[in-house]
């Protein structure tokens, strides 16, 4: 069965929820145009991301517009070994330990940021905290020098708009972008030649090897810090936490509930991941030819891995479609929010702790809120991704 919905166009971003709940009940496995097959069921995507011998990492670029050579790839774009070798080198500076240490200066910055909008009344989530936040904790991560570090939301949202329709946006998007890219090389030349280097990211990138037991290219480390680190670090965040006060904000009693109820924190946190996870939606391309609920699947075609549409499974979520705080208490099957398997986001624990730290300063400050009347969620317009542009809320 073909069903007209095409999750790389860009304009359908706001309005394809009816449509996936279609295609979990007539067309769990569907072609959506000539060699692009999308998984709406929750079993379907399991099954793929248990398998990545068979399928192996897309891109996350439309393949019509991605002219990237495989140096340029991102880490959710690469299989092992090479995957594996850069993922070992993101886990162990985010590892359990390191982030315990990172929270006390992750509460500052947000108690900071709350203290700004707090006695005003009215505030944008998004502008005010969501977004400059993940900017400052990955850019103290990241190892880029403090005068650069500024430029990192800048930088972040020009890479989001990367695919939007608007031609002119993508033009100064990408002048954004390349401006960075260049300050960043050139930030890499000077760190190799240098005999000191401090514990960040980019100092282990640098001492990193390939496959092949070569120092990662210049091209290969710009990837992972500017893609993975900057992009992933503060994208995913972003539009979590926003996502997160949406929920709260537009179901009744939830935010004064968790004020009251701070064991709440982690359940809202992950209802919203399951509801409106930041990831909506990742690529795998099968190696050999398959078939998946009889719908046979060549190698070397794409398959969407429909996360937003999986973790609504009615068959696996009781009232999907519902923010509920007492989730737990009748599922017990792990959300895809942020993927599964050996693909699962590897700065996971580092956005829980920030979005916890973000709610609670908020939740701190804050008895009441509310979305300011006639609010209306504009979802970016980067397909992959979900969380509003804007949050407007007053309290």
């Amino acid at each position: 069965m073909k069903i007209h919905y095409d999750p790389t166009d860009p304009a359908q971003v706001d309005d394809h929820e009816p449509v996936l709940a279609r295609l979990r009940r007539e067309a769990p496995v569907s072609e959506l145009k000539p060699g692009l097959f999308y998984l709406a069921r929750y079993k379907d995507v399991i099954d793929v991301c248990r398998d990545p011998d068979t399928f192996r990492q897309g891109r996350h670029i439309p393949r019509d517009l991605d002219t990237r050579t495989e140096e340029r790839l991102n880490l959710g774009e690469t299989d092992p070994p090479q995957h594996t070798r850069v993922r070992k080198v993101l886990a162990s500076l985010l590892s359990p330990s390191k982030i315990s240490a990172l929270e006390p200066s992750i509460r500052n910055i947000c108690e900071g940021l709350v203290d700004e909008f707090a006695g005003r009344g009215t505030a944008d989530i998004i502008a005010e905290l969501a977004a400059p936040m993940p900017a400052a904790v990955i850019g103290s991560l990241s190892g880029m020098p403090e005068q650069y570090r500024a430029q990192i939301m800048a930088y972040t949202a020009a890479y989001m708009l990367r695919t939007d329709p608007d031609v002119s946006k993508t033009r100064v998007a990408n002048a954004v972008v390349a401006e960075l890219d260049a300050v960043i090389r050139d930030v890499i030349r000077q760190r190799r030649a240098s005999s000191s280097r401090p514990d960040d990211v980019l100092s282990w990138l640098i001492e990193s090897q390939d496959a092949d037991g070569r120092p990662l290219s210049e091209d290969k480390i710009l990837a992972h810090m500017t893609k993975d680190v900057i992009v992933g670090g503060t994208e995913t965040t972003k539009h979590l936490i926003g996502n997160l006060f949406f929920n709260l904000c537009s179901t009744p009693g939830a935010y004064e509930r968790v004020r009251a109820d701070r064991s709440l924190v982690p359940v809202a946190i992950e209802e919203t991941l399951r509801t409106n996870g930041p990831a909506q939606i990742v690529f795998r391309v099968p190696a050999r030819d398959v078939e998946i609920r009889g719908c046979p699947i060549p190698a070397g075609s794409t398959v969407a891995l429909g996360f937003a549409s999986a973790n609504h499974d009615e068959d696996v979520f009781e009232n999907p479609e519902v923010f509920r705080l007492d989730r737990r208490k009748v599922n017990t099957k792990p959300h895809l929010g942020f993927g599964h398997g050996i693909h699962l986001c590897v700065g996971a624990a580092l956005a829980r702790t920030e979005t916890t730290c973000a709610l609670n300063a908020v939740l701190d400050r804050i008895p009441r809120m509310e979305l300011v009347p006639g609010f209306r969620y504009q979802r970016v317009k980067f397909f992959i991704m979900r969380g509003p542009e804007k949050l407007d809320v007053r309290f």
